[in-house]
């Protein structure tokens, strides 16, 4: 266009004006229009070069993000808090080996505490992804809209009545039996299956308290004391230290003849499940966890009844990887003990009509043991869809 209007310019030479002057004058504006239209060519060029140059910067930043996201899958971190003691020997052999969970893309990260208040404080800021805990706390815990639900039972109860004799309940008549922290589960506990059996505490016997379990055991040993409520691995250190003393009443299988409870078992011949007892100790979640990382908590518990499975294979090697983790017990009292740990797996779908109803007792003796109230069934993670 620029051209055409050039060329008409030059055939029509203004009168009076050199025809020669007038043809140069036209010639030199049909160079600044050209240069013109050039220049608007080039700066559409280097409008689309630009987009082009962006649009592969995008391109290739879209495609550095991926293997990132891969990366960061990897490093996924499950953060897992348990009790120092027989609670722990459980996880021994996960807690030996921190790091990738199977072939998952999570990294465990587990610590063990020395009472329940530092747990339960890391389980509150939600420090902490996944714990072991009482059964009875984590209701407690839900009552105080703790961000957690029940994943499963992994404990169906340690209480044993020691005595110098064996015994059954009739033969408590007009004795003094010596427990711990009076209202705490082993105090309920057996003062409930006591009274199933027919028996009145306070008035058939005597009920008596020691400072803790460390100073009844010590006191059983001496001599002191001659009947005792107490838990592994105490049982099995105050029969090691005295050969007069035996575990006379396992309470975890007069709660299922007394209360007529359906027995408490996984499935699974390998994870050698016990045929008795009630859903003492529980693994919770933090629910944020359980809905963003399913396979997280999946790997996690996949990789616990491995560690079960190696204790049932090999009780010996594996007490000794629980032993060197200092957990308060040796390897000897951890292998003793192993038959009265009562340690399985119960998902909390199978377990949850066993738990209600453990609470429930607990809740009768003592409300306050569990929160005040049963929790709700939100409390119990629901199995995979």
């Amino acid at each position: 266009m620029a051209h055409m209007l050039v060329r008409s310019t030059t055939q029509n030479a203004p009168r009076g004006v050199h025809k020669e002057h007038w043809i140069f004058a036209a010639a030199s504006y049909r160079l600044v229009l050209m240069n013109k239209y050039f220049s608007q060519v080039r700066s559409r060029q280097g409008v689309l070069l630009g987009a082009l140059v962006v649009l592969l910067l995008v391109l290739a930043a879209c495609a550095q993000s991926e293997p990132a996201s891969a990366t960061e899958a990897e490093s996924v971190s499950l953060r897992l808090g348990t009790l120092r003691g027989p609670t722990a020997v459980a996880f021994a052999p996960l807690l030996a080996e921190p790091g990738s969970l199977g072939d998952s893309n999570y990294e465990l990260e587990a610590e063990v505490f020395a009472t329940p208040d530092l747990l339960v404080s890391q389980i509150l800021t939600g420090s902490i992804d996944v714990a072991t805990v009482p059964t009875n706390l984590a209701s407690v815990l839900y009552n105080r809209e703790a961000d957690l639900q029940l994943a499963g039972v992994i404990g169906t109860g340690v209480l044993y009545l020691v005595a110098d004799s064996p015994l059954d309940w009739d033969d408590l008549h007009g004795r003094t039996v010596y427990t711990i922290a009076r209202g705490a589960t082993p105090d309920i506990l057996f003062r409930a299956l006591a009274t199933e059996a027919g028996l009145v505490p306070g008035v058939d016997f005597q009920v008596e308290y020691a400072a803790d379990q460390v100073e009844l055991a010590q006191s059983l040993i001496a001599g002191r004391r001659n009947l005792a409520v107490l838990p592994e691995p105490f049982v099995t250190r105050v029969t090691k230290g005295s050969t007069e003393l035996q575990p006379a009443l396992d309470l975890q299988r007069e709660w299922t003849r007394l209360f007529g409870a359906a027995a408490v078992g996984a499935a699974g011949a390998s994870e050698a499940p016990p045929s008795e007892g009630y859903p003492m100790t529980a693994l919770v979640v933090s629910t944020g966890f359980a809905s963003e990382h399913p396979a997280g908590l999946a790997a996690l518990i996949e990789s616990y009844k491995r560690g079960l499975v190696a204790f049932a294979e090999d009780p010996a090697a594996t007490s000794a990887v629980a032993a060197a983790l200092d957990l308060g017990l040796d390897a000897a009292t951890i292998e003793a003990a192993l038959p009265r740990l009562n340690m399985t797996w119960i998902p909390a779908t199978e377990a949850r009509q066993d738990v209600e109803f453990f609470l429930e007792v607990l809740a009768s003796e003592n409300p306050a043991s569990i929160g005040g109230r049963l929790p709700a069934a939100d409390f119990f993670l629901p199995g995979p869809e």
